[in-house]
């Protein structure tokens, strides 16, 4: 099996086409799908299969639909839809699509026997529009399976010039450095950040930003200082790893004893937000660095700043603990994440809440896999209960109808209803004729003024004997039967005990999202106060050897003695 895998991730074939829109709804599900509208696709496909409107493409509507749902967090439920899929006759490409789904959801699930398992199950061609998915996922399995040495040899062919290729040579790096091929991990380090070189997008220059800090830890576990020193001079000042960077470099600056070098990057460091941790460090390092120098003034007025900047952090961590407990709170923190981790819109589309107070904390939490598809399924869950209250208030007014038509209308009511109608007409007409004679006594502008009028009254009337035409060729009354009725009111009841649960499950990942967050704000304070507690007591010794300074000079001027 693994030989088969290694084998498929060596000689991919490329060339399947993409499957053709046959049906017309599954053209408008497969609009929602790329709209990224997953709920209303999944609806529009319940209701197409439904109406049996999916004949030619029901197979690759049914995949759609397993990959929706995979991607709404269900995999036992995205499973059953793919063996399904895969217990019935189906193409090769469907099927081929489906194996790769399932062993993506395995995967994903950390069950990496069952997803080689599948992903060797795939035949012939594999479909373009998955190719270089299968490659990426193919070559994260081999390297989970520590087959380092093949896939280093595949990598020049499957991820060639793909989207994916820095990523998969950066993780094999990574791994070679976990198992101790230190040369090895070093030569695709250096593959990454030169891939970068070629490719200016800031994805690839925050990789290699991580390459070089990763080539730095290796010189420094070494013990080549300089080494180190030279690849963290090249990591931007700027970027998502900026921070970890300059502290490193201030760090190795100082054990090469080279103090005047360190001090710009723990500078840079320092006018930065409390909030990031390698900032927090910066702030006690720089006034201990002064120290070293003998710059005793400098290095006070380093220890003061700090303690006041902890003593800020600290106070901002208590605000951020107020709005991740207000009443609102995750709900508008999810639906306003996207542009809250925008820079040009910190505050989001809503910004009812001072979430500045809250996101500089929750920067590393943010970019973890377990917080993410919390933040993810508790989105899910509100656009589910927005749909459910639509539906909620729709079943309300669905009920009045029923009430209406259960008070039922009789054939008498229906011919008195008639006869008044027709009494009205026919007054209505009279004016209009004495309306239309009295037109005729006016000036010529008058009457053109008048004539639109008229002539939008005769219209009106001809829709209203319409109308009346239809309601007297009623035989009998229409009456709701009571097979509909009971029909109705236990889709109303499921709508409103849908509701019920939904907001139990919300209230369940909000207390869980609450949990996660103050941890995290625990562990800011809680290192935050360490460092404050540092700083003074490095204002403190400073103040003590000062005093001692002066007791000293003081006993010398006046020959005392101590």
């Amino acid at each position: 099996m693994t030989r088969l895998l290694l084998l498929s991730c060596l000689l991919l074939p490329t060339l399947a086409l993409a499957n053709t829109v046959k049906d017309l709804k599954y053209g408008t599900i497969l609009f929602d799908y790329y709209q990224q509208n997953y709920f209303a696709a999944l609806i529009g496909y319940e209701y197409a299969k439904a109406t049996h409107e999916l004949e030619q493409n029901a197979d690759e509507a049914r995949l759609l639909q397993g990959g929706m749902t995979l991607s709404y967090g269900l995999p036992d439920h995205a499973q059953v839809i793919f063996n399904d899929l895969l217990n019935s006759q189906v193409d090769e490409s469907t099927a081929n699509k489906a194996w790769y789904y399932l062993a993506k959801l395995y995967y994903q699930k950390g069950e990496i026997e069952a997803a080689s398992r599948n992903l060797a199950r795939i035949q012939g061609h594999v479909p373009n529009e998955i190719a270089e998915e299968f490659n990426y996922l193919a070559t994260l399995i081999n390297i989970r399976n520590m087959h380092l040495d093949t896939v280093e040899k595949s990598l020049s062919k499957v991820a060639k010039n793909s989207a994916y290729e820095p990523y998969l040579i950066f993780n094999l790096a990574i791994t070679q450095l976990r198992n101790n091929q230190l040369q090895d991990s070093k030569r695709n380090l250096k593959k990454v950040v030169d891939y970068s070189a070629i490719h200016k997008e800031e994805e690839f220059a925050v990789l290699a930003d991580r390459a070089k800090q990763a080539l730095a830890h290796i010189e420094i576990e070494n013990d080549n200082l300089l080494g180190a020193w030279a690849h963290l001079q090249n990591v931007r000042t700027t970027g998502l790893y900026s921070n970890r960077a300059l502290l490193s470099y201030g760090w190795t600056a100082i054990k090469l004893k080279r103090f005047s070098q360190a001090v710009p990057a723990l500078k840079a460091l320092d006018r930065r937000s409390i909030s990031i941790a390698e900032v927090q460090e910066a702030k006690v390092l720089l006034a201990h660095l002064y120290e070293q120098q003998g710059a005793s003034r400098s290095a006070l007025k380093q220890y003061l700043l700090a303690e006041k900047a902890f003593s800020g952090g600290v106070d901002s961590i208590a605000k951020a603990r107020a709005v991740i407990a207000g009443q609102r709170i995750p709900e508008e923190f999810v639906v306003n994440l996207e542009a809250m981790m925008d820079e040009t819109d910190w505050y989001g589309s809503e910004p009812s809440l001072d979430y500045n107070k809250l996101t500089p904390f929750l920067i590393e939490l943010m970019s973890s896999n377990p917080f993410h598809s919390v933040i993810k399924e508790l989105r899910d869950l509100y656009a589910l209960r927005n749909n459910l209250t639509y539906w909620g208030r729709q079943a309300l007014e669905h009920q009045l109808i029923i009430q209406y038509r259960q008070q039922g209308l009789t054939s008498k009511s229906i011919g008195d209803f008639i006869f008044k109608a027709q009494g009205q007409q026919e007054t209505l007409e009279n004016q209009i004729s004495d309306l239309r004679l009295h037109t005729m006594t006016l000036d010529v502008e008058e009457q053109e003024r008048f004539s639109a009028l008229l002539e939008s009254t005769d219209q009106s009337f001809t829709f209203l004997e319409d109308k009346l035409l239809k309601i007297k060729s009623i035989k009998e009354p229409y009456r709701q039967s009571e097979e509909n009725v009971r029909w109705a009111k236990k889709l109303h009841k499921r709508i409103k005990q849908k509701l019920q649960e939904t907001d139990a499950l919300i209230k369940k990942l909000e207390r869980v999202m609450r949990i996660v967050v103050n941890a995290e704000l625990d562990n800011h304070e809680e290192r935050m106060r360490y460092y404050w507690a540092q700083a003074r007591l490095g204002k403190a010794r400073l103040y003590d050897q000062t005093l001692n300074n002066i007791e000293d000079d003081r006993m010398k001027n006046t020959g005392e003695q101590p």
